[in-house]
This record gives C-alpha cells, structure tokens and sequence, in this order.
C-alpha cells in the first residue's frame, strides 16, 4: 500500500520506494505479533481461571453422603470466599490444561461450578430494609437447557423442585439464585451447592454465615415461580393449600456440649400486594434433630405478612411470585438441606370422597 501511494502521489524513485517498504515492514509485523500474542495469553489466563474455579468445585462437591464430611467441604469453601475478592479468582493448585469436553459439560451445568452457586458479594437486599433485587440472571425462558414445551410451571403439577435437573434449574423450568444482606451493608455470606448424596438424598445445600453487624442478617435461597414471566410474574396455586418442603439440617457447634437445641429458618413467599423488596409473607420452622430428613407441610393460612402491603392483607395464593428459604434474625451458622419443594393439596376425608 505504501508503494502505490508514493509512486503514484509522489513518483520517488523505485529504490527508495523498496527499502522504505521493507522497512515499515520489519516494525509493523512483530508490533502486530505482539499484539496477537498478547491477546491470546489474557484470554487463557482468565479460561484458566474460570476452569480452575470449575474443577476445583467438581472436586468440592464429590463428597461422600456423610455429612461431616459434607460440612467440612461446605465450611471451607465459604471461609474461602473473602470479602471483595470473587472466588472465581481464587486458586489452589497450578491451572490445568483447557478440556473443551469438560469445558462444555461445565457451561451446561453438567459438572464443576455450575454445580455451585457463591453469593458472598451477591446483590439483592429483598428482606432488608432498602435495596432492589432484578430477576435471577438468565432466567425465564432464556436460560433453559430443554425447550419450553419440555417444562410444566409448578403449579399444573404441584412440584416446584424435585432436584431432577441439574442445578441452578429447577424440575419447574425456573431457577434458584443466593440473595443476602451484602447490598444493604450486611456480612452475611453464603454459597448454594448441589449435592449428590447427602444421607442418601440428592438436594441443594445452603451454608454459610448470618451476621447481624451493619443492620445484616439473612441469606437465602430463592426461586421465582412463573415458567414464562414474559407472559404473567405470578402463578396461581389457589388450588393447593400450603407449601411442603423436605430438609435436613446440621445443628450448631461442634460437639454434643456446644451444639444447639434446635434452628429455626423461614419459608418466604411474594406475592402482587407485596409492594417493596423487604414485603413478604414469612413462616418459620423449627428443627429440633439433626442430620435427618424431615417433611414440613405449611398451610397457606399460616403465613403472616411483613411490610408494605403484605403486613395488612392475606396471602393473596392466586398471585404468587416467588418462594425463599431463608436463614434470618440471628447470628448462626447454616447448613440447610432441601430435597424437594413442592405444593399440597387438602387431604380429602372418607365423607369428601
């Protein structure tokens, strides 16, 4: 390009015209591989550390079903996740080399850190005091792995999660997401992992640390409840009479000396008249043994509304948005299991049939 202007704008002799060129040659074409190289190393740097991250999961979460062992994994992945540093950024053993098979089967939440799901720094305050929470991150309909006629909302069968898809999904089409107190100053931090084998059960565990410093306290797992929300926010389950969930939970402190009588958590659930994030109708149960899967059944009726909107009207359960399982109110240490979440209907009396 350099030959043809100078000899055609300017006619300079064809000898200059040669060595000018080779010239511009020799800067230009190790500038440009430079460049190139340049380029390439950031982006592996950052797949190996997105694949480190990944493969360090994977190994994380292939614990056998006891639950001490569960425990230990889960304590130190969340004492791992500092604050303002993502965990994705933190590495233990040197990077491996890039496996596009396992690096597919990752991005399609079959293995590794798909399977995990940390909210240390999550943005979200909808059971504090200010603060707003967007929809879960590629949910609804765009992030689906099956095509929509593959799914069926919640309340056509009854089942909100039955643990059958891989993880963050849910066997409703919907997602679960980690929200905690962190917007609104809190230290709370948590992580929500899928577990294969916890006393014989697959589930979600949800561990970490509730904090009451800075106004704090909770973390959660949530899921929105409509399939499609490009179509309606809410679900109607006036059909159904509560909610049934199936947990396990891991008592406080480390011995039988130190370990605590009971732990309480909360089921929450939104609605249209909840008219801010901290709105919700919230019930609370007790769980008095460890490290056995107990059934909860809550009737609609039970719950009691908080904040605006919710504090003074009822359920309204044909307007349903969301359902949290939340650990809130006190400083605690939280290892809480769930296999199965789902609606109930009123068992019929022999005179009904």
């Amino acid at each position: 390009l350099i030959h043809l202007l100078l000899s055609s704008s300017f006619n300079v002799p064809m000898n200059y015209l040669r060595t000018t060129t080779l010239l511009c040659s020799l800067v230009a074409v190790p500038l440009c591989t430079a460049f190139t190289i340049s380029s390439i190393s950031s982006t592996r740097i950052l797949t190996h550390g997105n694949s480190l991250r990944a493969e360090n999961n994977e190994e994380e979460n292939d614990v056998p079903g006891d639950l001490d062992s569960v425990l230990s994994s889960a304590r130190a992945v969340v004492n791992e996740a500092t604050v303002g540093i993502p965990t994705t950024t933190i590495s233990r053993t040197p990077p491996k080399e890039d496996n596009k098979a396992m690096a597919f089967l990752r991005k399609m939440g079959k293995v590794g850190g798909a399977a995990n799901k940390n909210f240390v720094n999550a943005v979200g305050a909808d059971e504090g005091a200010v603060g707003k929470v967007a929809p879960a991150t590629g949910g609804g309909m765009a992030g689906l792995k099956k095509a929509k006629a593959a799914y069926q909302e919640c309340t056509t069968t009854g089942i909100i999660d039955d643990l059958t898809e891989s993880f963050p999904l849910t066997s409703s089409g919907t997602q679960w997401r980690g929200i905690s107190d962190r917007i609104m100053g809190g230290l709370s931090n948590g992580i929500i992992q899928r577990h294969e084998n916890i006393q014989g059960r697959v589930c979600n565990l949800l561990t970490g640390t509730v904090s009451l410093a800075n106004n704090g306290g909770f973390i959660q797992m949530a899921t929105d409840l409509s399939l499609d929300p490009s179509k309606s926010l809410t679900v109607d389950a006036s059909e159904y009479e509560g909610i049934e969930l199936d947990v396990l939970c891991n008592l406080e402190g480390d011995s039988a000396t130190t370990k605590s009588a009971a732990q309480s958590y909360n089921v929450h659930l939104r609605s249209s008249e909840c008219l801010q994030q901290q709105s919700s109708y919230r019930y609370t149960f007790t769980l008095e043994k460890e490290k056995e899967w107990v059934t909860i059944k809550i009737p609609f009726s039970d719950f009691v509304g908080h904040g605006p909107g919710a504090s003074d009207l009822p359920l309204n359960v044909g307007a349903l948005k969301r359902i949290g399982i939340v650990a809130i109110g006190r400083e605690m240490e939280v290892f809480l299991s769930v296999s199965g979440l789902r609606f109930y209907k009123k068992t019929r009396t022999q005179g009904e049939l």
